[in-house]
């Protein structure tokens, strides 16, 4: 398995899951990186939560996050790191953050009856800010005049014509880093510094003088040569596992288009191009879905990836 890792690599994939949750479950350096991204110093200080949420009630689906901390000033952060796109993506952070808004309700009334046990309690719906930051490895699809080298992007709830904040309290922070193309040399600021180690910190053999002392505990914590074994062995399960999958997507996708839209161009003839462009789409997501199904991707995943609906899935899974 050492065979994942490069004899001469130096520094861990900042990108890979446990390297990501190595680095940033570590307050010095999870607390400069936030002050970072959101170009501020007021973050003195963190404690990290439980990663794992629960619905309203027993039976709704449990949202796990990479990391889930709170600030000394009152912010509640989520922090992922998504290396793959999801057709649903944008939609799957606005569900991750009302978690952390309805769970401000049951905080709220825990406190309260610590204190007054004889009382009702009556909720103000004060709030405290919710961040989701998704540094994502694809490209977001945006407006026609995003600029496309434009790799950080902030959303806040406002007005649509008068442009009036409606609340502060909800963040929306997206790092795409496949937009992101600047040197070494040329790097600005902190926030641009970290879009570059996400992309190239594997890639390093020494700390580069552009980072300084600031970045020097990543840089000791990513360094293979400081793993203990046990940490070594998850590492190049991770990395083995981004491989074998990668490996698997790229090859069912390429069967499912080959094939798929082979059929659809011989149904277009009959049925006209724009139908048989469409047959094709089908015919080359159901493909890719068997595919993905033959090397136990799970049902979920192969969803995700081509598109289609869980039951139609599930139909070929049990075909």
């Amino acid at each position: 398995m050492d065979n994942f890792i490069n004899s001469n690599q130096v520094y861990a994939d900042l990108r890979s899951d446990f390297m990501f949750k190595r680095a940033f479950g570590q307050k010095h350096i999870m607390i400069p990186f936030l002050n970072s991204i959101l170009k501020t110093d007021r973050i003195y200080d963190i404690d990290y939560r439980n990663v794992e949420s629960s619905g309203l009630t027993k039976d709704d689906r449990k949202v796990y996050y990479d990391i889930y901390c709170h600030s000394s000033d009152g912010r509640d952060f989520i922090v992922e790191m998504q290396r793959i796109g999801l057709k649903y993506y944008r939609d799957r952070v606005l569900f991750y953050a009302t978690y952390l808004i309805i769970k401000q309700h049951s905080e709220a009334k825990q406190k309260f009856l610590a204190t007054n046990h004889n009382e009702k309690f009556n909720w103000d719906y004060h709030l405290y800010p919710v961040y989701v930051i998704s540094i994502v490895d694809f490209v977001m699809e945006h407006s026609a005049s995003w600029p496309k080298d434009r790799f950080h992007s902030h959303y806040i709830i406002k007005e649509e014509v008068y442009n009036e904040t409606y609340s502060n309290n909800l963040h929306y922070i997206f790092i795409e880093l496949p937009r992101f193309n600047k040197l070494l040399q040329n790097l600005s600021d902190e926030s641009e510094k970290w879009a570059y180690l996400f992309q190239n910190l594997s890639c390093m053999n020494e700390i580069p003088a552009e980072f300084g002392e600031n970045f020097a505990d990543l840089f000791d914590t990513a360094k293979i040569a400081n793993f203990a074994p046990d940490e070594r062995q998850k590492y190049l399960e991770d990395q083995k596992m981004i491989y074998d999958y990668q490996n698997c997507i790229d090859f069912a996708r390429e069967q499912g288009l080959m094939e798929g839209l082979a059929k659809g161009e011989a149904k277009g003839l009959a049925k006209g191009k724009a139908e048989g462009l469409a047959e094709g789409e089908k015919l080359a997501k159901i493909k890719t879905a068997k595919n993905l199904l033959k090397e136990k991707v799970s049902t979920d995943m192969v969803c995700r990836v081509t598109g289609l609906a869980e039951k139609d899935v599930e139909k070929l899974l049990h075909n």
